[in-house]
């Protein structure tokens, strides 16, 4: 689900989205994070107690975000017989609004 800014989370970046509750399981949620640009990203393993819709992460507990393991992720690159296996450069958060102006994750390896 992409938008036209080729967006994977497009929502609007103000105020408390859905009036504070959260439309994919109507509980309230303590922040609603989105992406503000096309190069946003959340890497690491995700936990934490979440709905994802189209437009937003609604976050109901704390999100912890640690470095996955030394073998992940990777990706394959070229042509059929000739295929390898390559690192994905890795990136941290970024690109996130959040409603209550926190960036919302715990990071336990810092």
């Amino acid at each position: 689900m992409v938008d036209s800014d080729d967006r994977i989370m497009a929502g609007d970046a103000d105020g408390q989205p859905y009036g504070g509750t959260c439309p994919a399981c109507q509980r309230p949620y303590r922040r609603a994070l989105t992406f503000t640009d096309a190069d946003g990203v959340i890497r690491g393993e995700l936990s934490g107690d979440v709905c994802i819709t189209a437009e937003y992460l609604f976050a109901h507990s704390d999100i912890t975000i640690t470095a996955p393991d030394d073998d992940f992720p990777t990706r394959e690159v070229g042509a059929m017989g000739s295929r390898k296996e390559v690192p994905i450069e890795p990136t941290d958060v970024s690109g996130v609004w959040s409603s209550d102006d926190e960036d919302g994750f715990v990071r336990p390896d810092e």
